[in-house]
């Protein structure tokens, strides 16, 4: 009974919505049919009265919503979601801070590695003047079982510690600042360390002829000057070399800009060393 009531309903609407005047509806009484009640429904009486059974609907399902338990679960569930994305991203950010602190600790290790290696190790032409002697080679290496002490003979022991005077030592020292480091054999530091601003000029402090130029990871800018006499001057760490393997140099040229290139830099600095035949010197004298 009831469906056949929601069918004639139905056809009613379909009927309203097709006809294009308006309905007259005839309301007859069972116990009294003499008397009959009569109305007009036009379309946009059906329209006002389908809009607030809808609003109606969605303002009690939105009040049900809230005094039921079903907002409370609609927010946990939300609240679950909102856990599992802060825990994911925690996770995520443990484990890049696992991986920074794996690459510190293979940094030092690094660092450690490379500060073991001997101070200089080096295998150059030699250069005498302008023209290079391509049968002549020196290799300065620190990786010998020998310390350079040892290997030094009572004569070159008894002369280390002086020089004769020449016209080109004692020189100048190659870039104004302060001594932080002086020469030590037994540390295995075989020059000095100055320092001074980043970018200011060093200066050559001998005449002489560039043996090679090159970039190590250690020590970043190396360039080597060949003088008379079989002195060797080496300086490192240096920002930028203006000169290169082949060119001769006079005392004072500029041949580079301080810097703090090198793993075993700790700020900005020029390290100078002084090699006498094949043996490293303090740099201190031969400077003033």
């Amino acid at each position: 009974m009831r469906l056949d009531n929601l069918k004639y309903i139905w056809e009613f609407i379909k009927r309203l919505f097709s006809e294009q005047e308006d309905v007259t509806v005839f309301v007859l009484y069972d116990d009294n049919p003499d008397p009959a009640s009569r109305f007009k429904i036009t379309r946009f009486d059906v329209i006002a009265v389908l809009s607030v059974v809808v609003a109606a609907s969605i303002f009690l399902s939105v009040i049900a919503f809230f005094i039921t338990p079903l907002s409370s679960m609609y927010q946990q569930q939300v609240d679950e979601q909102f856990r599992d994305e802060v825990v994911a991203i925690s996770e995520r950010v443990l484990a890049l801070q696992d991986s920074l602190n794996a690459r510190e600790i293979q940094l030092e290790d690094l660092k450690n590695f490379v500060r073991s290696v001997p101070d200089t190790t080096f295998d150059v032409e030699v250069y005498t003047g302008t023209e290079v002697s391509m049968n002549s080679r020196i290799s300065f290496s620190g990786q010998s079982d020998v310390s350079p002490a040892q290997m030094l003979t009572r004569n070159h022991i008894m002369t280390s510690s002086r020089i004769e005077r020449t016209e080109e030592f004692p020189s100048f020292f190659p870039v104004e600042g302060q001594l932080t480091q002086e020469f030590s054999s037994e540390l295995g530091h075989f020059g000095i360390d100055i320092a001074a601003r980043e970018n200011s000029e060093f200066k050559v402090i001998a005449d002489g002829s560039v043996m090679n130029t090159k970039w190590t990871i250690n020590y970043g800018n190396i360039i080597y000057v060949q003088h008379e006499g079989g002195i060797v001057s080496v300086y490192k760490h240096a920002a930028r070399l203006f000169k290169e393997p082949g060119d001769y140099v006079l005392k004072g040229d500029v041949i580079g800009l301080v810097g703090d290139r090198g793993l075993l830099s700790t700020g900005s600095h020029l390290h100078i060393e002084i090699w006498k035949d094949g043996m490293p010197q303090n740099p201190l004298i031969f400077l003033n």
